[in-house]
């Protein structure tokens, strides 16, 4: 599964894994589903970054926590990020690699 959105058919296989996997509840509030409150596809890190449908990158979320995350990058996906950068920068400065 990569750049377009799967099938429907696949769609509801990654959406049952997905409910199993997470308990039935929304990713961010961990609210249960309900008919007048559906599960909706995220894509943790942002599909505008990671144009991917595999499923380590999707969560289900209700309306409203997917509307509020938007494109967003989660705040703790950020801090590894960064961190990493960091320690990359600072990997390279003990190796002479940077200057």
């Amino acid at each position: 599964m990569s750049r377009g959105r799967p099938k429907p058919e696949t769609m509801q296989r990654i959406r049952s894994n997905l409910l199993a996997r997470d308990g039935g509840m929304c990713f961010y509030c961990r609210r249960p589903f309900t008919d007048d409150e559906p599960s909706t596809f995220d894509h943790y890190i942002p599909r505008a970054i990671w144009r991917t449908w595999r499923q380590r990158n999707l969560v289900l979320a209700c309306g409203p926590c997917n509307n509020a995350k938007g494109d967003t990058l989660p705040w703790t996906v950020a801090a590894l990020v960064l961190r990493n950068v960091r320690h990359g920068v600072e990997w390279q400065r003990a190796c002479g690699l940077a200057a």
